[in-house]
């Protein structure tokens, strides 16, 4: 998800989707989209920019989701602090 995540934000910002401030929010809303298509999300997650980290709307949503994602466990509470570096 991680690797995704970086292609889906590179090729954001060569189109122009990341300004000196930071990201754009027509990038945020692709890379979700993308992500929620590629890895079967539905619902219930969402970018904490102050944090730097996923916030997931309930425990029940992530439990959920790592049943058959189990390799994703260890981002429920990662700070990403590049983020804004990709």
């Amino acid at each position: 998800m991680e690797r995704s995540l970086a292609d889906i934000l590179r090729e954001e910002r060569q189109i122009g989707h990341k300004g000196d401030g930071g990201w754009k929010a027509v990038a945020y809303n692709t890379a979700a989209a993308i992500l929620s298509a590629q890895f079967n999300i539905e619902s219930g997650f969402n970018w904490d920019a102050t944090k730097k980290m996923i916030n997931v709307d309930e425990d029940n949503v992530w439990d959920e989701y790592v049943k058959s994602h189990e390799d994703a466990r260890t981002f429920r509470f990662k700070v990403i602090a590049n983020w804004d570096d990709t």
